[in-house]
């Protein structure tokens, strides 16, 4: 049996990072996509969803406040909404809300909350919401700590970045930014050591997820 899905995401890259690792894991439908919150509320009406996966913060509208008008309206679909780090007050408000469960934005622990939820797992939740409480300030501390670590890329990485998570061929990005397609072989390559990824894929995995593929 196929689970309908809808999903409410305005970055392009991480909406398809989201749809392609569930497409390859379960049977689904995917019923609708919306870039933020106000046009999930407008155009939900009629759509039979078994799950809503919504970002906490799209602009225009956030998912939070589209999720507290869903519930307003009566509709009990269970969502699954996410954050780039936990937020106490959001998770706070979303223990009252019926069906709303609160994580990462990860595809990998997004989709494990959703198998979880369809497989009737119900400590998975409850024990991965306590890991990620108990963990935010040992995230931040070593966020704080390795900052000076990290890898800063450079503006031609960048562009590498934004256009490898377009999908585009090693010879297609040398062409928009005027280098070889060995050159920006040799630049993924350097980037995945940075990142400590396998390859292109990965790579282009970790900078979604990182945000690093917005670059103009």
């Amino acid at each position: 049996m196929k689970v309908n899905i809808s999903i409410c995401e305005s970055d392009f890259y991480f909406k398809k990072l989201l749809i392609d690792n569930i497409e390859r894991r379960i049977s689904y439908n995917l019923n609708d996509q919306y870039n933020n919150g106000l046009e999930l509320i407008n155009r939900i009406y009629y759509k039979q969803n078994n799950f809503l996966i919504i970002d906490s913060f799209t602009p225009i509208m956030t998912g939070f406040e589209a999720i507290k008008i869903l519930r307003q309206r009566n509709n009990q679909t269970p969502i699954i909404t996410y954050s780039h780090v936990y937020q106490e007050d959001i998770h706070l408000f979303l223990e009252s809300i019926n069906n709303v469960y609160y994580c990462q934005k990860n595809s990998d622990v997004i989709f494990e909350i959703l198998t979880s939820i369809i497989e009737k797992k119900i400590d998975f939740y409850a024990d991965y919401l306590k890991k990620w409480e108990q963990n935010k300030a040992d995230v931040h501390e070593y966020i704080t700590r390795q900052r000076q670590n990290i890898y800063d890329p450079t503006s031609i990485e960048l562009q590498i970045i934004n256009h490898a998570c377009q999908g585009l061929t090693n010879k297609e990005i040398g062409d928009k930014v005027n280098l070889s397609s060995r050159t920006v072989e040799n630049y993924i390559k350097k980037l995945s050591e940075k990142f400590m990824v396998k390859n292109k894929i990965q790579l282009i995995t970790y900078c979604v997820e990182q945000n690093l593929h917005n670059y103009k």
